[in-house]
């Protein structure tokens, strides 16, 4: 097969001659001064262009890159950690930093790719398979950690992304190296993904990061989910079209498109056994229930898969959230429609809890002077706009004068100018774009809410915490929001409301994100 991928165009009289000998580059690198890892990274990016608008051998060229390899993941894991924590829209030193860790990791993966095509082009191929094999680990692993900063960052990859991808793994298997063990250099700087040896597990853990809906997640989960995943990535297994009893935990992979994996049940074309192959992951899905049975038994898995420093909570919400994605697809209950208009949004449970109260103590000056001194900044509603709508939620876009203090997994109250109430819901998914561009998703759980305040039995501090009302057309019953920590089966609350106290038992979690746990509760006799 011919291979199209996405690489940059070399010239053949070059201005600048990178180097090319692995001791000088290796030493250069060493020898640099830069306590901002910035510039490593720019200084690298800069050699690394040079290095890929070259012509050199393939030999040449693969023992350049893997000379600048082991730095670029050093240099990538620190720019990590200025946009690893950062709200949305990013801020300009996270986006400087992601930035900057795309950059190198696209370079990296030019230099392997061009690399690979010098090797196709050779008129005698004995003794490349080797050489090429590494090129494609490499350049899958390059690829794929792309892909990961344009996750946590919740940028959607470009769609060359998965035509080099698949157009990699497909020469792979035509080479028969795609299940060669390449065993990591000892010493050597790695990632979680790096450390799949074999082409194809390399592969099928690009694929499963893009299914496990990382626009979902808060950017700790995405990191979570790589290192999670290759503990068990051996449990996914691809293989040719076949009949199916049931399409649970199988996906489609195209590899003539430049498409991720789509579920098998929503596949609107007939399958080609020339380009199709499927992605099945019912062992996989299997294996994450026993780990989180173990969790819920207040264990770890056995496996190793699950660090003992791990938070719990964290990873029983997290692992019920790949059961989902990667076993049986979840269906869309509600059509949504689209709807041109404007809505406020308040973020966080303390200033909701303060806004719904300034709004109930009606014009009483003193209450809202009193409230509003609080903290005032965060009491101002942001002005979003509204995309599309459905009976479970909807999907806004951030005007440009809005707060940039957005997170997943975070609680908000929202109200259109004609409604009297804030409803309350979380932010789902995040997709930012160019200018400060961000669209959000909202789930919406209550039409409305009460601001409350919760004593904790043998706490001596109150909490702020909102009431939601049963809804009964849906069978939903009244609940509780309240800070992350609250939430214990049979914990006994005092909760006070316009100035009468009622005890209460919590009797289960509904949900627990990373900012506040959403509960059922009894009120006792």
């Amino acid at each position: 097969m011919a291979l199209k991928l996405n690489i940059p165009v070399l010239k053949d009289n070059a201005v600048f001659i990178a180097e090319t000998k692995p001791q000088k580059i290796q030493q250069a690198l060493r020898d640099f001064k830069a306590e901002d890892p910035l510039d490593l990274a720019k200084h690298m990016r800069s050699e690394l262009e040079a290095l890929n608008s070259q012509k050199t051998s393939a030999g040449v060229r693969l023992q350049a890159l893997d000379s600048y390899r082991p730095f670029v993941i050093s240099t990538t894991k620190l720019l990590t950690e200025d946009y690893i924590n950062s709200t949305l829209p990013l801020q300009d030193a996270a986006r400087t930093a992601a930035s900057a860790a795309e950059s190198l990791w696209s370079e990296l993966g030019y230099g392997y790719k061009l690399a690979l095509i010098d090797l196709q082009s050779q008129l005698i191929k004995l003794g490349t398979e080797k050489n090429s094999a590494l090129a494609i680990h490499r350049a899958v692993h390059a690829i794929s950690e792309h892909a990961l900063v344009l996750y946590q960052t919740y940028f959607i990859p470009p769609s060359h992304i998965w035509s080099d991808l698949h157009q990699l793994y497909l020469y792979a298997v035509q080479l028969g190296v795609h299940k060669l063990d390449m065993q990591p250099e000892p010493g050597s700087q790695q990632t979680s993904i790096s450390t799949l040896g074999t082409i194809e597990n390399a592969y099928k853990h690009a694929l499963l990061m893009s299914l496990a809906e990382p626009q979902q997640l808060v950017q700790q989960d995405i990191s979570l989910v790589a290192a999670y995943l290759t503990h068990h990535i051996k449990l996914a297994f691809i293989s040719r079209i076949a009949a199916l009893q049931h399409a649970s935990g199988t996906f489609v992979i195209n590899l003539d498109s430049n498409k991720p994996p789509t579920h098998y049940n929503k596949q609107k074309e007939e399958l080609d056994p020339r380009t199709d192959i499927l992605l099945q992951t019912i062992d996989l899905v299997f294996t994450i229930h026993q780990d989180l049975k173990d969790l819920q038994n207040r264990q770890l898995p056995k496996n190793g898969s699950i660090p003992a420093s791990g938070n719990r909570n964290n990873y029983i919400e997290l692992l019920t959230h790949l059961i989902k994605n990667w076993g049986i697809a979840p269906k869309r209950i509600f059509s949504r429609s689209l709807k041109n208009g404007d809505i406020d949004l308040v973020k966080g449970i303390l200033p909701i809890h303060r806004i719904i109260s300034i709004a109930s103590s009606g014009a009483d000056p003193k209450a809202m002077n009193e409230l509003k001194t609080l903290n005032p900044a965060r009491l101002t509603p942001s002005r979003w706009k509204i995309l599309n709508i459905s009976a479970s939620g909807m999907a806004i876009r951030r005007h440009h004068t809005a707060e940039k203090n957005i997170s997943l997994g975070a609680l908000v109250g929202i109200k259109a100018n004609n409604e009297a109430n804030w409803s309350i819901g979380f932010i789902r998914w995040a997709n930012c774009g160019t200018r400060d561009r961000l669209d959000i998703g909202i789930e919406l759980i209550a039409p409305q809410a009460r601001a409350a305040l919760a004593r904790i039995e043998q706490h001596q501090n109150d909490e702020h915490i909102l009431l939601l009302p049963e809804i009964s057309a849906i069978n939903q019953p009244a609940t509780i929001i309240a800070p992350r920590g609250t939430y214990d089966t049979g914990r006994q609350l005092t909760i006070t409301h316009n100035n009468t106290s009622t005890q209460v038992t919590l009797t289960r979690l509904v949900e627990r994100s990373h900012f506040v746990e959403h509960m059922q509760y009894s009120i006792n006799p």
